[in-house]
């Protein structure tokens, strides 16, 4: 088939929603022609010069035709607010703006090309359904999320502007799901949603009758390994938290628990990531005499911040509020097992064969629970390799060989549902 595909963000070297994009146009590829508009590579929107040096280095993909849309005056306009660090919701305004110059290029595209699908493939969020949708072809929309509230109880210990961030996040959220038309409109002529979280999925199915299909928005890439030599040294055990350090990660208060840690001694954390939070973050952890036992890596290449897996005996998402991160499919390509709070995507992707999850009650019972089970885990050192073991057996389900066939069955719903509405 011919498909035209919706990848705001998409890279060959970065993680998160770039990841998403890039690792679906690379398998879809192999069977279908892709053309595939996207707006940015690097990190605003319009910044594309890693693609193009990619394009024009490694000669693209084959079966594949990037298109990069370039902002107007407009959308710059509306966006430089974000671009310098100020007020970053405007992004929001030149992205919807943004959508509209994809939809006017992908008419035309059509009456030249003519498309068998259009797949929206990310960013993940539901927020800006765009405009592709009406156009008259199948219409397949997801994997999205960002439907479900985040938990401000994690928030406890946070700057106030970040509690506030999030308050309002969650109001603007729950206005968005009852009174957006847009997405109504959206959902009425989506052929066959993809919801990226099983609570995504309730939500989509209660609040607007829609049916969807849940599948995490990511998957594993690489072939499954694990380093066995990491588990004959039971002096050192290494924990790693990877991703930007901004308050909605919430690394405070994995910093906390280390606080009440009887096996502080035991213990290497790997924090490899930067931010606004970092300073604060770092502050803190000298204050509480943790400077021995957290290395602070900053930004790492991808592939070099995956290498540190290679060492680790447990992943640490500590996250307010998350899709389904990359970092957990990289995590489990390494056979490392993750510890995180039951929620979001990873209520359904970490079950206790491959991980730990923690319920939220209270701040400080989170706190206090993360505590209790790290130290669990280093006085039965055993657990470790067991979890790890039990990693490779849950990865089987999440490996992109299985994605595809997967996806493959997806275009084939979305062009029959959209074959029946058409007769309807």
């Amino acid at each position: 088939m011919n498909i035209l595909v919706l990848a705001y963000q998409l890279s060959p070297t970065k993680g998160s929603e770039y990841s998403v994009a890039w690792n679906y146009v690379q398998r879809m590829s192999k069977y279908h022609h892709l053309t595939v508009i996207y707006g940015v590579s690097g990190t605003h929107l319009g910044d594309c010069s890693e693609m193009k040096n990619y394009i024009k280095e490694k000669g693209g993909i084959h079966n594949v035709v990037f298109i990069d849309v370039q902002p107007n005056k407009w959308v710059n306009l509306l966006n430089w607010c974000n671009r310098h660090n100020f007020f970053n919701y405007t992004f929001y305004f030149a992205y919807h703006e943004w959508q509209k110059q994809v939809y006017g290029i992908a008419k035309r595209l059509h009456d030249s090309e003519h498309f068998d699908l259009i797949h929206f493939v990310g960013p993940i969020g539901y927020r800006e359904p765009g405009y592709l949708w009406k156009m008259d072809i199948p219409y397949m929309w997801g994997p999205i999320g960002g439907a479900d509230n985040a938990s401000i109880k994690l928030l406890k210990k946070s700057p106030l502007s970040s509690k506030f961030k999030f308050w309002i996040r969650n109001i603007i959220n729950s206005l968005q799901l009852k009174y957006s038309h847009q997405l109504k409109r959206a959902l009425s002529r989506t052929d066959l949603l993809l919801t990226a979280t099983s609570e995504n999925q309730t939500i989509f199915k209660k609040r607007f009758g829609k049916p969807n299909f849940y599948l995490p928005e990511n998957s594993i890439t690489t072939s499954v390994t694990l380093n066995y030599n990491k588990f004959s040294d039971e002096t050192k055990y290494h924990l790693i938290v990877i991703g930007r350090l901004v308050a909605g990660k919430a690394v405070n208060i994995l910093l906390e628990a280390l606080t009440y840690l009887s096996n502080r001694h035991k213990i290497i954390v790997d924090i490899v990531g930067d931010g606004p939070m970092r300073t604060a973050w770092e502050t803190y952890a000298r204050r509480n005499h943790l400077e021995s036992i957290v290395k602070w890596y900053g930004e790492l290449p991808r592939t070099e911040a995956v290498k540190l897996f290679n060492e680790a005996h447990l992943h640490v998402v500590t996250s307010v509020k998350e899709g389904n991160p990359t970092t957990i499919w990289e995590a489990m390509s390494y056979g490392v097992p993750t510890m995180s709070f039951d929620h979001c995507g990873m209520h359904d992707t970490i079950c206790d064969k491959c991980g730990i999850l923690i319920p939220i009650h209270t701040y400080d019972q989170c706190v206090h629970d993360l505590a209790k089970e790290i130290d669990n885990l280093i006085d039965h050192p055993e657990q470790f390799k067991q979890l790890a073991e039990g990693v490779l057996q849950c990865a089987k389900k999440y490996s992109w060989d299985k994605r595809e066939k997967i996806i493959l069955d997806c275009y084939d719903a979305a062009i029959k549902n959209h074959n029946s509405r058409c007769v309807k």
